[in-house]
């Protein structure tokens, strides 16, 4: 074989390649636009509104909101906008937050906590009203958990404090996944 047919068998094998490639990224839902998911065409910009809090923990639905921004700020796909400029709106509400104990000291004290933090969502176009996308099931992921201090309050309380902003953040990555890609 001569480097003039080397090149050309290579070079079909290249397209061939690149073709498969785009066919396999195709079938399995990934695509290389800039915003998808349940997000229409042309949107640029969201609203997002306080969370409701629909549970017996203080502020949740502040830090939920504030880790939910902070997502979509980091992201950029979508300019993160007041209610009367936004393209869309997502609506939240915090309808579980959960401390289970994750494991006790020899005196059966609870050692340590589990944080679990549950939404509910709803994506509106903000110009015609329209729902594009309700979704009752969003929760953190993954597990956050504190310890507890026995003699230490302040120590717990931080430490707590520092599980639900993880929680808060693992949440609102989610939240971002649904909006933007769909899943």
């Amino acid at each position: 074989m001569r480097i003039g047919e080397i090149r050309s068998v290579s070079a079909k094998a290249g397209i061939v390649v690149w073709t498969v490639l785009m066919l396999a990224l195709s079938s399995c839902g990934y695509h290389f636009t800039p915003v998808g998911g349940i997000v229409p065409e042309g949107a640029k910009t969201i609203a997002i509104p306080v969370f409701i809090n629909a549970t017996y923990e203080p502020y949740i639905d502040v830090e939920v909101t504030k880790a939910v921004v902070e997502e979509f700020l980091t992201d950029g796909r979508l300019e993160v906008t007041s209610l009367d400029t936004a393209d869309l709106i997502l609506h939240g509400s915090v309808t579980k937050f959960e401390m289970t104990p994750a494991s006790y000291t020899d005196k059966n004290y609870v050692a340590s906590y589990n944080v679990s933090i549950g939404v509910s969502i709803g994506i509106e176009d903000r110009k015609t009203g329209k729902v594009l996308s309700q979704d009752t099931g969003v929760g953190s992921v993954f597990i956050s958990s504190y310890s507890v201090a026995l003699g230490n309050i302040s120590s717990t309380k931080i430490q707590k404090e520092t599980a639900v902003r993880n929680a808060c953040r693992d949440l609102a990555s989610s939240i971002r996944s649904r909006v933007l890609e769909g899943f």
